[in-house]
């Protein structure tokens, strides 16, 4: 390895979708989903404690690095470097390589943004590119978020007209282990991806969220969009070299010694309370039934009923035995939410149908996962699919159904969507409660700490950061505190 010189574009591309953060793995899931965005988005029980929101400073590196050192940037700045050495003609064959890497690079970097705000992006990773040691400038997020943004209509505007040579479409279809080569499957998840992008702006800059979204939904054609679950974007597994078994690990691990727990206010107060038809296929009952973990109790109580197993647990057949775990970059759930917040807001549809659609098609996709279920020495029956009856009368439920003020159906939107993202996509349902403020999360105070009582409003910088990017850090410090907003967080 190394007396390599250039690398294969399109292994380069398939090692970008290998990333520990685009599939699920046991590092991810007990590091940062249980110990972070997990915890921060209550989608998990907290066990209360002293520095309990106060997360761990070598975990958060990691996730830094996941994107930098050794991950999404790295290889797409590999991509760019072995991309300028080909010919011209070849760069017309590979140039597909490199726009559907962008998208990926595109989806990750507003992952970093949501999390930390200000990051270097444009100088990033020229040590790769160019064999030149750069210390990267940090741009600001907004200014990313426009890049990203208008990268996405670019890299969709070039998809609808790609033409691919024989060769090139063989390489794409070995070498895509995401979407296959499909490009009509990646054009959707490059304007899904713009949708959300651009809803996350549109309480700081809604004119241009309102303009471009409108333009998107009225123009199906030219934008097509995740419509239904046949069509979201998943990175499947394979139960023997692709597993998520990772996942289960990581999940038992990063929660209790007992599995992870169910919050109080999701299971008892959203789920329970409404009849959810997701109850089974989210959590196993504990001995007390469908109870979660109270943010009310002390610290020895709570410790007492994990225990005992009093509490429920992640679904053991859907998620902590199941080998085949997808890993979720977009569902048609969330672009249906998206559409349904758009129209009850601007008007440009119907903003009910669009709520409820959303809703049956998250029910459907989780009774999916488990019931495309692989286990390893571990047996259950798949669930049935809820009747439609039964989804109607969920849909029905008093604090379901469609009604009340245009705030109130915007909080059902917020909180159904929220679910929708369940511990699969912690990190999408930790920036939609900061930038929505919605569900009101019952978090209990940390009193042991003054400056931490809460869960911050963002991750404080790595150390590596401070030590060796200290010249840049310096223009950011002021900025570098967990209470300090994402740019588009207005709440």
């Amino acid at each position: 390895p190394e007396k390599t010189t250039s690398g294969d574009i399109g292994k380069l591309f398939t090692y970008m979708l290998y990333n520990d953060r685009v599939r699920p793995t046991y590092w991810d899931y007990a590091t940062f989903v249980t110990g972070v965005t997990g915890k921060y988005s209550q989608l998990l029980g907290i066990v209360t404690g002293n520095k309990m929101y106060e997360p761990s400073t070598g975990y958060n590196q990691d996730r830094w690095n996941s994107y930098y050192t050794s991950g999404i940037m790295n290889q797409y700045r590999e991509i760019q470097k072995n991309y300028n050495k080909l010919t011209d003609d070849q760069k017309k064959e590979q140039l597909i390589f490199v726009q559907l890497a962008k998208i990926v690079l595109d989806d990750q970097t507003a992952q970093m943004v949501d999390l930390w705000g200000d990051i270097p992006f444009t100088e990033a990773g020229q040590l790769n590119a160019t064999n030149t040691l750069i210390n990267g400038k940090f741009d600001d997020a907004a200014t990313i978020y426009n890049t990203l943004i208008s990268d996405l209509k670019d890299i969709n505007t070039f998809l609808s007209t790609a033409t691919l040579t024989t060769a090139v479409r063989q390489s794409l279809t070995t070498q895509d282990i995401l979407l296959k080569g499909d490009l009509t499957s990646w054009r959707r998840y490059a304007n899904s991806l713009r949708l959300r992008l651009l809803m996350r702006i549109s309480n700081v800059s809604e004119n241009t969220a309102k303009t471009e979204i409108t333009a998107m939904l009225n123009n199906t054609s030219d934008y097509p969009m995740v419509e239904n679950n046949a069509e979201d974007i998943l990175l499947n597994m394979n139960p023997t070299a692709f597993s998520s078994e990772g996942m289960r690990d990581g999940l038992t691990d990063g929660a209790t010694s007992s599995g992870p727990i169910a919050p109080t206010y999701m299971l008892e107060t959203v789920m329970v309370t409404n009849n959810d038809p997701r109850i089974p296929v989210f959590w196993d009952p504990g001995t007390n039934g469908y109870v979660g973990l109270s943010t009310t109790l002390t610290s020895s109580q709570q410790e007492n009923l994990i225990a005992n197993r009093q509490v429920a647990t992640i679904d053991t057949a859907t998620f902590i035995q199941n080998y085949n775990v997808p890993g979720v970059l977009f569902t048609a759930a969330e672009v249906s939410f998206l559409k349904a917040e758009a129209y009850e807001r601007w008007g440009l549809g119907t903003a009910q149908t669009a709520y409820e659609t959303g809703i049956r098609q998250s029910i459907e996709f989780y009774y999916n996962i488990n019931q495309s279920a692989v286990f390893v020495g571990f047996s259950r029956n798949p669930l049935a699919t809820p009747t439609t009856s039964t989804v109607n009368a969920f849909i029905a439920a008093t604090g379901i159904a469609y009604t009340g003020t245009p705030t109130e159906k915007l909080h059902k939107i917020w909180t159904q969507k929220w679910l929708n993202f369940f511990i699969l996509q912690a990190g999408q349902a930790w920036a939609e409660v900061r930038r929505t403020d919605y569900p009101l999360l019952p978090f209990a105070i940390d009193a042991s700490i003054s400056n931490a009582q809460q869960p911050p409003h963002r991750l404080l910088y790595p150390d590596t950061e401070k030590s060796y990017n200290t010249a840049n850090y310096s223009k950011v410090q002021s900025h570098d505190t967990r209470d300090y907003k994402i740019f588009w967080d207005l709440n």
